[in-house]
């Protein structure tokens, strides 16, 4: 049996990026047992062959567990609540920060656990004059101490080594742990005691100290500015989607070109009628038309990715922290809602930050406004229908589509903080929690790093597209084309508009007819599904060579495209993300509430942004 190592730190201590250094791409993403908290597992390996297993577990600042997901990690370092535990566990330390990261080295050590320490950032620490007596250290903490660089990989190497000659010498530790022990973690003068002796140890080792990192606290000096600050952070934001647009654009005329000449190799190629139909309308039109964007959704991930490494995230939710208060959040709602344009469900999961139950049930009933990436291929190809793509006041990079896109998500944003003000009256009231959180220092990101995360996103939204979306493309397709009355499709008879008639009649005050409802259905599922899905009802009718965006102004116009994309910035999230509130608040009330005012409020302004458009025009 390979042996597991489990790898444990405080936040923001470079322990996923040791992760990723270890395991490069043989690693896989999935959920603890029993709880919806990620667990990255990933496997070293030598010569082709997998000789270690890797769990990247949650952040934890001590045994004294106060989120969710610190009460992850706590569980399987106790073997609590039937958790796996680990044959050996690697403690990953910030040596920039020592007098905070020691505390969870101290009570692992008190514990008797298998460790083996890696003083991760090192080169950073001797940059700023540290220099550490790792002997006498590693004699005090009783562990093997390697000093690391993850970004880097130094150290890496070393680390592996230590790991295998650890695992041949440590035996089983028996790691229960007496009830009267766990309570002692909270007591004051158990916590005044640690720090003491952190304080003792590090007098002992170290041999040049520390110097403060001026140059963060001069950058923090206008990051953290009230009024620069915020400037600072929505100016970013529009330069991320004016970038979406702009160097996202011809990767995508590539996939299109790719996806056209895969659409004429097989209409050459095939000649039964109905066959070829299937493979060029259903599986080709369908999955090509979501995986034009795949470009988009991979540079927004890769922004996400750039400021959390930066170290930006954490100093937006404290920058925010005061405002978000006076509408009922917490400022550590921050990053959920953030990360949430990404995926609303690791942006809900999330939440588990939030200890505060009134505050996190807000987050996560107002999480579904925020626009996840799985909306973008929307409003790409709508935006792309109705808006010209020109500069604006003569400056090249200001593009009026990308202008459009940041609108609409801080739309979905500022009806977030609306809906959570609306909230915050109408909850029962609970005493507000305060923001405690780690600043770290501002670090460039690691660029292998960066593309190993592009990969990995981009890997799970090519499955999805191969599976769920190609699977629904099929569906509707044979929807779209049977029956058939002699060998012809008749579309305004098919299953298709059978089925979509029967909703019409609700949705027809917002100009949408059945083609649109029919991929408003299976977008319970997948939202990007309804590109794919419009895509085939068009492409079937035989205005496909017009080109998807006239072909969509052509056949529902201004006024029904913009009610279309405001019901998607206001609309219910996919299914996944009920099901995955319903856990998170054991309960079915909440998630019919999100989906019930969510869908009145995508209603009402898909209607009033129609009658708008229309007395415009």
């Amino acid at each position: 049996m390979i042996p597991r190592i489990a790898l444990v730190g405080m936040p923001n201590v470079g322990k996923t990026a040791l992760f990723n250094k270890l395991t490069g791409s043989f690693q896989r993403v999935a959920n603890f047992p029993g709880v919806t908290v990620e667990k990255k597992t990933g496997w070293v390996s030598e010569n082709g062959e997998k000789i270690l297993e890797v769990i990247d577990l949650p952040g934890i600042y001590s045994l004294d567990a106060t989120t969710l997901d610190e009460k992850v990690t706590k569980d399987f370092l106790l073997k609590k609540e039937n958790a796996t535990s680990a044959d050996l566990f690697v403690l990953v330390l910030d040596a920039t920060n020592l007098d905070k990261s020691l505390f969870l080295a101290l009570q692992l050590k008190e514990l008797g656990y298998p460790l083996v320490i890696a003083l991760n950032l090192m080169d950073e620490a001797k940059k700023r004059n540290l220099s550490l007596d790792l002997e006498k250290f590693s004699y005090k903490l009783n562990a093997i101490i390697v000093p690391t660089s993850a970004s880097s990989g130094e150290g890496v190497r070393e680390l592996v080594h230590s790991i295998k000659s650890e695992l041949v010498k440590c035996h089983h530790v028996d790691l229960t742990i007496p009830e009267h022990f766990q309570k002692v973690f909270r007591s004051p003068s158990y916590v005044s005691n640690v720090f003491k002796e952190i304080d003792e140890l590090l007098n002992e080792v170290t041999i040049t100290k520390l110097r403060p990192d001026t140059f963060t606290e001069k950058v923090d000096s206008v990051v953290l500015h009230p009024f620069w600050g915020i400037v600072l952070l929505f100016s970013i934001l529009l330069i991320i989607f004016q970038t979406l647009f702009s160097w996202a654009s011809p990767l995508q005329d590539l996939i299109e070109a790719g996806f056209g000449l895969a659409g004429s190799f097989a209409s050459e190629n095939l000649s039964n009628t109905l066959l070829k139909s299937l493979v060029v309308d259903g599986m080709i039109s369908g999955v090509g038309g979501v995986l034009v964007f795949l470009p988009q959704i991979v540079l927004l991930f890769l922004f996400i990715q750039f400021l959390e490494d930066l170290g930006y995230l954490g100093r937006a939710a404290f920058l925010m922290d005061s405002f978000m208060r006076r509408i009922g959040l917490p400022g550590k709602a921050v990053i959920p809602l953030l990360s949430s344009h990404a995926c609303a469900i690791p942006g809900m999961l999330s939440t588990r930050v939030i200890d505060n139950h009134r505050e996190r049930l807000i987050t996560m009933l107002v999480i579904p406004l925020t626009t996840c990436s799985a909306r973008l291929p929307v409003y790409a190809i709508l935006i792309s229908a109705l808006i010209p793509n020109v500069s604006i006041g003569g400056m090249p990079w200001l593009k009026l589509p990308g202008l459009v896109l940041f609108g609409l998500y801080m739309l979905g944003f500022l009806s977030a903080l609306l809906v959570s003000l609306v909230l915050k009256k109408t909850l029962p009231q609970s005493s507000p929690s305060m923001l405690l959180m780690e600043l770290p220092p501002y670090r460039v990101p690691s660029i292998k790093n960066l593309l190993l995360v592009m990969k990995n996103k981009a890997m799970i939204f090519i499955k999805k597209a191969g599976g769920i979306i190609l699977i629904v493309s099929m569906v509707i397709w044979v929807l779209v084309t049977f029956p058939q009355k002699d060998g012809i499709t008749q579309i305004e008879q098919s299953y298709a508009a059978d089925i979509g008639r029967v909703f019409e009649p609700v949705f027809r005050p917002l100009g949408f007819d059945w083609r649109i409802t029919t991929a408003l259905i299976p977008s319970i599922g997948a939202r990007e599904v309804v590109v794919s899905a419009l895509s085939l009802v068009l492409s079937v009718e035989g205005e496909n060579e017009k080109g998807m965006k006239d072909a969509l102004l052509t056949h529902f116009g201004a006024g029904t495209l913009v009610a279309l994309l405001i019901w998607f910035v206001f609309a219910p999230q996919c299914i996944s993300t009920f099901a995955v509130m319903k856990r998170e608040t054991d309960s079915y009330k909440w998630p019919v509430i999100m989906v019930l005012y969510t869908m009145t409020m995508a209603y009402v302004f898909a209607f009033l942004a129609r009658q708008i458009v229309l007395i415009w025009s």
